[in-house]
């Protein structure tokens, strides 16, 4: 009998290792679309800040619509405004970007020439091999187009996911519940409510942050003549939605289009956008993002390298969001409830 108990032990431990070991696959077999439904999650808590001010006044449906209208009416709106002048910078970037390219490899080229490193061959060298990358820049037009209409039909699904989540939440948090053992739905319900707090400031704390480095970098590139100002402050707009890479990466099209005017325009640029990032680290910081959940920036910045690493660009878009839900349940979960101790009082200083 109890051979035959321990073979039953054995079958059904097979059993479960192999449903874990499949939902993993299958996890990670719909990884992108994981992660798109979190970005859905993200869209839905944007949308609650206004939902809930006007749901106070009218139905939650009327007001969820109403945000959807304002949201189409708004985008319409500032397509119909800023496109020409956006597609004129983008058209200015795309042909001066090169043009700088080839002022930092003359640059570089005048130096290892003074040196002795490398001659005129490099010249025809580089000249030999502009029709083969011409033709590769146009062998990938047609892959690029189709992500472009992959990428707005995900925004747009993003969004209509944003708009069912907002607007019955209780409805998908009693169905999670439903899953939960009875004695554990109180942990899981506080769980819940401090994950959704956590979100909620964060965003509200990102969209003041990404507002403020956008008008900051449009009103210094403006003023120091940088022509595509509006396209670039509007990449910074987007770019500081990833803290750190985000804003290394959107400043190097302002740096080109700098260059590209001329050398005095780039080092005008560069001190645009460090003035730009210093106001964010010593300002903005601070007095905005400390008011919400604080992730450190060497857990930051090795979420987002792993995130990356794993899940692409996409999986750097949406690791500080996911780190920050992860650091509210772990403070709540494992050192409030398993350790016993206050996350509060582990911050620097505290413990003197």
């Amino acid at each position: 009998m109890e051979n035959v108990a321990e073979r039953r032990r054995a079958v059904q431990v097979g059993l479960i290792l192999l449903t874990c070991a499949a939902a993993l696959a299958l996890l990670w077999l719909a990884r992108e679309v994981l992660l798109l439904g979190f970005l859905g999650v993200l869209i839905g808590v944007v949308f609650s800040f206004p939902v809930g001010w006007l749901s106070r006044v009218m139905p939650r449906g009327v007001a969820v619509l109403l945000v959807l209208l304002a949201l189409v009416g708004a985008t319409a709106g500032l397509v119909a405004l800023a496109a020409p002048v956006l597609q004129r910078e983008l058209d200015q970037l795309r042909e001066s970007a090169p043009r700088a390219i080839q002022k930092a490899q003359g640059w570089v080229r005048s130096v290892q020439s003074a040196t002795g490193a490398r001659g005129s061959g490099e010249k025809g060298q580089a000249a030999q091999k502009a029709p083969e990358v011409a033709a590769k820049v146009g062998e990938k037009a047609v892959p690029a187009l189709v992500a472009v209409v992959s990428g707005v039909t995900a925004v747009i699904l993003i969004i209509v996911l944003g708009a069912f989540l907002v607007y019955q939440p209780e409805v998908y948090r009693r169905g999670v519940r439903l899953l939960i053992p009875k004695q554990h739905e109180a942990v899981f319900d506080e769980a819940w409510r401090r994950t959704g707090e956590g979100l909620r400031r964060w965003v509200g704390g990102i969209i003041v942050s990404m507002t403020l480095m956008g008008t900051f970098t449009a009103i210094g590139l403006a003023l120091i003549g940088i022509q595509q100002w509006l396209l670039l402050s509007v990449l910074t707009f987007l770019g500081t939605f990833v803290p750190y890479v985000g804003a290394i990466a959107s400043s190097v099209p302002g740096l080109l289009a700098g260059l590209a005017q001329s050398p005095r325009h780039f080092v005008l640029a560069g001190a645009v956008y460090l003035g730009v990032h210093l106001v964010e680290g010593y300002v903005v910081q601070p007095l905005v993002m400390k008011r919400a959940v604080e992730v450190r920036p060497a857990l930051l910045l090795f979420g987002q390298g792993v995130f990356g690493a794993v899940f692409g660009l996409m999986g750097t878009i949406v690791a500080t969001p996911m780190l920050v839900c992860a650091q509210v349940l772990t403070e709540y979960l494992w050192v409030e409830r398993r350790v016993g101790k206050d996350p509060d009082a582990s911050g620097p200083g505290k413990d003197r």
